[in-house]
């Protein structure tokens, strides 16, 4: 099934980071257009479906990710 958020299709077996997952589509209109005090959950929910609820990536990525929450 493809990982789809808000016209986003996320490539298959996602593994980048938060922080980088961020950098590349926060500024996207998906997500631009979502009131600012919203956008980092919005943004944490398309990150989830982007890497499968976390199964896509290392347990190190995983450590990194919930240290910077």
């Amino acid at each position: 099934m493809k990982a789809v958020y808000g016209g986003i299709t996320f490539a298959e077996g996602y593994k980048k980071s938060f922080a980088d997952f961020k950098t590349e589509f926060a500024s996207t209109h998906v997500f631009r257009n979502i009131p600012e005090h919203e956008r980092e959950a919005e943004l944490e929910k398309a990150y989830d479906i982007a890497t499968d609820g976390g199964k896509n990536l290392s347990p190190k990525s995983k450590a990194i990710d919930t240290e910077k929450k």
